[in-house]
């Protein structure tokens, strides 16, 4: 079976495996290469897999969708980090992956107040060219 893991920079993974185990949105879930085709929403997790000579891996990702088709395993995602240990990625989800959703919040608050200053302009440009 193959893994792609891809992010909005690019393809951060593509490897053999026998296992990938994931949680979604909908619950735990352990894909093999026979398992039916499938197709979830993730968020934030640890995904673990296993290579082809026995190795367990794992990658902590960010939300996004998980699609398994035939013997393809896609993962898109906002962000993803590959890590040596489960710590290190525990650390990522909480503390990286966080800040920068909050980051993304404060962004979008400033660009709505700039959104509705920008309104409230031409508004006031309409009104003083009917008035005069």
């Amino acid at each position: 079976m193959k893994l792609i893991v891809c992010t909005p920079l690019g393809t951060l993974l593509q490897a053999s495996v026998t296992k990938v185990i994931m949680e979604t949105l909908d619950g735990y879930h352990t894909l093999l290469p026979k398992h039916i085709d499938f197709a979830s929403v993730m968020g934030p997790n640890i995904v673990s897999y296993t290579t082809d000579n026995g190795t367990e891996k794992y990658i902590a990702c960010h939300k996004g969708v998980v699609v398994k088709k035939a013997d393809e395993v896609t993962i898109t995602v906002q962000n993803a980090v590959l890590g040596e240990t489960l710590d290190e990625l525990k650390h990522v989800i909480t503390f990286e992956f966080k800040q920068n959703e909050e980051q993304r919040k404060e962004l979008n608050t400033a660009m709505t107040r700039l959104e509705l200053g920008l309104v409230r302009g031409f508004g006031q440009l309409s009104k003083d060219g009917t008035n005069g």
